[in-house]
């Protein structure tokens, strides 16, 4: 899978350069998720001495950091009035400090239909949505998130995140250069700024805000860990392996960089060090499904099928569309003489990477022993046209910025 593998490396920096905010610690903790309006009446239901006493119990649970005896407490105050939003945000609160975030999703919107003009509970909405890895529909209430006193640059931040998990890099500039008039000093900002301009292709005001964070923080694990994919990009390893190693150090909790760490091992075929980082970076960030797809691989050129097996399954399950751990369960099907199983896999690997050559490879490899030689001949003719085909663009590409020497 040499070929895949460079193709992965080339998919994973554009997936982490839109994605960087989605695991930022920064925006996982954001003081927004504390009990909103958690000592006022409830609404809708007057004055209501049961349901006030649930509510308070509740509170004082959650400050306590007892979730399970805030969770029912919130719940019976339900069970008497239904239709308030600040226990729907309450319990959302609790479900997104426990990550359980689909319920956490659930909470919070019906906390903003029934009063979609607070733009606390919109900010709540937004960030979980977001976490849960759902940007377009976090869009809505964010925008309005962004008229809170409390939440606006935070809001705008987020804006910004999720335009960038789209690759609207100019939106997010937009999103975070609001943000930075308000915080200009603020490292995450200023980082995520930068991977935003230098997405953007302006390399100038990625500058700016790259030598800004440096300065102002050169200290921050982000700075080592924007200066490790700056090494990492201009295959300077070992320089890159230190950056991360120190960022790791300064936060050891903070998701991707532990991810970032095992996948320079796996480029460099260092397998068995590449395990822990990835093993570690589960820890932090359990729906990973780059770790997965990374230990499944691992496990594959090791020999350990049912294990690569597992790996990529569960890539697939936190991502439906990676066609990477499907070609995995294909090639591992093939490899164990199994053609017709593998069929299943490498037709979806070749519909999600139609201009890779190897899913057209294994896919042809699998019709043909599968008794369908015709489909399988068609497929590897495509081999030979995707490869060709990108072999002129390389050559166009080389045209077109190099020159003859002039004597």
């Amino acid at each position: 899978m040499q070929e895949e593998d460079h193709n992965r490396v080339e998919r994973q920096a554009e997936r982490a350069s839109g994605r960087l905010s989605e695991v930022s610690e920064f925006l996982w903790t954001l003081l927004g998720l504390a009990l909103l309006i958690a000592l006022q009446p409830v609404a809708g239901y007057g004055n209501s001495e049961v349901a006030q006493e649930h509510f308070r119990r509740g509170t004082k649970y959650f400050q306590l950091n007892q979730l399970d005896k805030a969770e029912n407490e919130f719940l019976e105050c339900l069970r008497i009035a239904p239709n308030s939003p600040q226990v729907y945000n309450n319990l959302g609160t609790i479900y997104f400090t426990e990550n359980k975030l689909s319920e956490a999703v659930s909470a919070f919107t019906k906390a903003y239909r029934m009063q979609p003009q607070n733009p606390d509970f919109s900010f709540n909405l937004g960030l979980a949505q977001y976490k849960a890895g759902h940007c377009p529909e976090a869009l809505p209430p964010l925008k309005r998130a962004v008229t809170s006193k409390q939440h606006s640059t935070d809001g705008h931040v987020l804006l910004g995140a999720c335009y960038m998990e789209s690759r609207q890099w100019q939106r997010a500039v937009e999103q975070l250069e609001v943000a930075r008039s308000a915080r200009p000093d603020d490292a995450q900002i200023l980082f995520l700024l930068a991977d935003a301009y230098r997405n953007s292709k302006e390399p100038r005001k990625f500058l700016d805000a790259a030598v800004q964070l440096i300065q102002k923080h050169p200290d921050s694990p982000l700075t080592h860990q924007m200066l490790g994919e700056a090494y990492d990009f201009n295959e300077q390893d070992h320089q890159a392996e230190e950056e991360f190693k120190t960022a790791i150090a300064a936060s050891p909790h903070a998701p991707l960089l532990h991810f970032e760490l095992g996948y320079l091992y796996w480029r460099w075929r260092h397998y068995s060090e590449a395990v822990a980082p990835f093993m570690a970076e589960l820890k932090v960030n359990p729906t990973c499904p780059e770790c997965f797809y990374c230990l499944g691989d691992i496990s594959l050129k090791q020999g350990r099928g049912d294990q690569a097996r597992d790996y990529f399954q569960r890539a697939v399950k936190m991502d439906p569309s990676y066609g990477e751990a499907y070609l995995g369960i294909g090639k591992l099907d093939l490899e164990s003489g199994r053609a017709k199983e593998a069929l299943v896999s490498l037709e979806r690997a070749v519909q999600l990477l139609p201009n890779k050559p190897e899913p057209h490879y294994l896919l042809g490899r699998a019709l043909i022993q599968s008794g369908q030689a015709e489909k399988g001949q068609e497929e590897l003719a495509k081999v030979e046209k995707i490869s060709s085909a990108k072999q002129r663009r390389d050559a166009q590409v080389l045209g077109g910025v190099m020159e003859p020497t002039q004597k």
